[in-house]
């Protein structure tokens, strides 16, 4: 699949007597990444008892397509999942942009206000969806909303101690979430109210080479 060789993988697929979970997981993520997400979805209707990375890469598949078909399924299958797949952020991330890229923004609002652990990847696509959809100003309100206290704490006098003991996967978390700001107010293009939030963002992010290059689209 990766080779993008799909006709001999699906063969392998067809022929295999045994298919566990994990081999339609393959294939579904396979048919994703080569832009057969209608595969994908056939393919996951054929699961009897999907897990929560078969029902992650579902939701996924109806992104890529994104039509108001796709939307009429999310809502069908997301309504029948177990409710303990709720308590992972993993799928309810992935719903919420579904639900986004397919224009729902009052179902990816709900559920994420429904939502009691609310991650950095959840504001992520809470506010990419707010700005695709045209509610920049939403978006920015809800950059505000996040609390970034590990990375604007103020008693540090030794930057480069911070950035030691920053988690890599939590400096990356939030250069996304400045990444989905400038974005918003590129789209806003309001120059002003784009100064007043750039300016207090630390300077080890802009060093980023994604951040520059949103600087510099957005200026």
């Amino acid at each position: 699949m990766k080779c993008g060789d799909v006709t001999s993988a699906k063969s392998l697929f067809d022929r295999s007597t045994k298919k566990t979970i994990s081999m339609y997981g393959a294939m579904m993520k396979g048919f994703i990444i080569n832009n057969l997400s209608q595969e994908a979805i056939d393919l996951f209707n054929e699961i009897k008892d999907p897990n929560e990375i078969i029902i992650t890469l579902f939701f996924n598949a109806c992104v890529q397509l994104g039509t108001e078909k796709e939307l009429i399924l999310l809502k069908s299958i997301s309504s029948k999942i177990s409710n303990s797949f709720y308590s992972n952020p993993y799928v309810v991330t992935s719903l919420i942009d579904a639900f986004m890229k397919c224009r729902d923004v009052t179902s990816a609002k709900a559920l994420f206000d429904r939502s009691t652990k609310k991650t950095i990847s959840m504001y992520g696509v809470m506010m990419t969806g707010l700005t695709i959809n045209d509610q920049e100003e939403e978006a920015i309100d809800m950059f505000n909303e996040i609390h970034l206290d590990e990375l604007h704490r103020e008693n540090h006098s030794e930057k480069q101690k911070l950035l030691s003991e920053m988690n890599t996967d939590r400096f990356e978390a939030n250069i996304i979430i400045y990444l989905c700001l400038l974005k918003a107010l590129a789209k806003l293009g309001m120059l002003e109210k784009a100064q007043s939030f750039v300016q207090p963002i630390p300077s080890y992010f802009l060093t980023d080479h994604r951040i520059r290059s949103a600087l510099i689209h957005m200026w």
